[in-house]
């Protein structure tokens, strides 16, 4: 959680009672504009919250100046990489399993051959 967000549970946790505590006592002082009001705070709460976000992120050297999805594309083009790699390893797998089949089929003839000219008289 704390890679991903640059905050832990007890940092988002505090962060949401506060969120509540200021939306309940907004609520309860402004009747009459509790329709705006509100979504206002949770708004600006979100707002907050990605701020706090980049913020500690930058501070541990993660953000790199990224945003979330140029961090996605080049993880996805990091994955292509390794997949490639893979495939390009199972072909050299593969073809050395065709070598190994063909050389013991040859060293298994050779030694056939060499007992049938060892058992003639």
């Amino acid at each position: 959680m704390n890679k991903g967000l640059g905050l832990d549970w007890w940092d988002i946790a505090i962060h949401v009672f506060v969120t509540c505590c200021v939306a309940v006592v907004f609520s309860e002082g402004l009747h009459t504009q509790e329709d705006v009001a509100l979504p206002m705070i949770f708004g600006g709460s979100a707002l907050l919250l990605g701020i706090r976000r980049h913020l500690a992120l930058k501070k541990q050297g993660l953000s790199d100046g990224l945003s979330t999805g140029e961090m996605a594309a080049e993880r996805i083009a990091d994955l292509e990489a390794r997949i490639a790699e893979l495939e390009m390893a199972q072909t050299r797998v593969a073809e050395l399993e065709e070598r190994m089949d063909f050389s013991e089929r040859l060293l298994t003839q050779q030694s056939h051959e060499s007992r049938t000219v060892s058992r003639e008289p």
